[in-house]
């Protein structure tokens, strides 16, 4: 009698572990159905495997509803620092334009005074006309850099700005989600979500063995008493 009230809590306790354990388990194996002689075995596949494409569109739906919603994405770019980025970069590509185009023009004017019979005045008219234009290239070049800067930049911005929604209209959050979610390998799948959860899911196990022997305690009083 003695052995059988000790014994009790211990089995309800490893019976409370065991059945939350293979719940768990059983949320991803097997991964595929299993049949015996032709006959489909119950509970297989696993409750994730089986609607995966179910909990796959709603996880989907979710995300692009309260985590992902186009608002939101229209809120994070334009909070971004994208602008000064983007300004950064045409300034980058206006200077090296200039500077080309500046060498370029030099070049074609050299030439033209190059053109004929070459003599000492002529060398020396044509390095004078050359240093010339060094020096007033020098402030054109600035002048023409600040200008195309401030246009070019404020309408790229602009256009880019008016263009985002456009974009995300026709980005498909929910779809890119929900395919997604189907390519990842069902064991891949299950190694993330149980190991994000481990120890979520090791106290659930535990909290089983605690309430099969809470049970089996009760069931001893009963026992006892009557």
């Amino acid at each position: 009698m003695e052995m059988k009230i000790i014994l009790i809590p211990i089995v309800s306790a490893f019976i409370g572990y065991f059945t939350n354990y293979l719940a768990i388990k059983m949320l991803f194996r097997p991964y595929q159905e299993k049949r015996i002689l032709g006959i489909k075995v119950p509970f297989t596949p696993g409750l994730i495997p089986k609607q995966r494409e179910k909990i796959a569109k709603s996880i989907a739906k979710t995300i692009k509803t309260h985590l992902l919603p186009e608002e939101k994405i229209i809120y994070v770019i334009k909070n971004s620092n994208y602008e000064d980025k983007i300004r950064e970069r045409v300034k980058i590509i206006i200077d090296e334009l200039v500077e080309s185009t500046s060498e370029d023009i030099k070049e074609i004017i050299k030439n033209g005074i190059s053109i004929g019979k070459v003599s000492v005045k002529g060398f020396f008219i044509a390095s004078a006309l050359e240093k010339a234009l060094d020096k007033i290239s020098v402030k054109l070049k600035e002048k023409l850099k600040e200008d195309l800067y401030r246009r070019t930049s404020e309408r790229i911005v602009k256009q880019i700005e008016e263009e985002i929604p456009l974009i995300l209209s026709h980005i498909d959050v929910e779809k890119i989600v929900e395919e997604t979610l189907l390519e990842i390998d069902i064991e891949e799948l299950e190694k993330i979500i149980l190991g994000i959860s481990k120890d979520q899911l090791k106290y659930i196990t535990l909290m089983g063995a605690f309430i099969g022997f809470i049970v089996g305690m009760i069931q001893d009083l009963i026992i006892i008493i009557f």
